[in-house]
């Protein structure tokens, strides 16, 4: 095979991996949400209380648990808009986050999280809880929004694998101290 014809099947197969990424940057969504809820046997007050006092977190946030190095710190007022949650743990484990509080309504709370390491991302997401036949109803939602059409990326990232287990072992953290501690 001549050099020549080998760069044109080489420029082909780029056009054609281009070509397929646009395509395919026009099917996918380009906000991607997970989101996990479970059953807590206790008053939506007193879940709401483990999700927007950031203190709180230290009994069942799932990174706190993981990196038992982790350094964390906190805004002065502990709940409310503009309140913080911040820690710098190990590169391979936690690495260096912050959840901010943007905003409150009735026992939901919207929060802007920032990944400054290992990677830079800012994404948003939620904190609820609701009534629900004798108990509360505790979700945590994450959203991402994605340009096109980088959107085409979320192909090879299963964004709801990365996230939902770390989702689902906060809410089952929650859940047990809660429930340990409101006899």
């Amino acid at each position: 095979m001549s050099t020549k014809k080998f760069f044109r099947i080489c420029f082909t197969l780029i056009c054609i991996i281009i070509a397929a990424l646009l395509v395919e940057g026009l099917i996918q969504p380009k906000d991607v949400v997970v989101s996990r809820s479970t059953f807590i046997n206790a008053p939506k007050e007193v879940v709401f209380q483990q999700m927007v006092h950031f203190k709180n977190w230290r009994n069942w946030s799932p990174w706190t648990r993981l990196d038992t190095s982790m350094k964390d710190s906190f805004s002065v007022v502990d709940s409310g808009v503009g309140s913080f949650y911040h820690w710098k743990g190990d590169l391979s484990k936690t690495g260096e986050a912050e959840f901010r509080n943007k905003a409150m309504s009735g026992t939901s709370m919207t929060y802007e999280f920032e990944l400054v390491e290992p990677s830079h991302v800012i994404t948003s997401g939620s904190l609820s809880a609701t009534d629900s036949a004798g108990g509360t109803k505790a979700t945590f939602s994450f959203t991402n929004h994605f340009d096109y059409p980088w959107n085409a990326m979320t192909v090879f990232m299963n964004i709801d694998n990365l996230l939902s287990k770390d989702f689902e072992l906060g809410l089952k953290n929650m859940k047990t101290y809660v429930e340990s501690n409101n006899k």
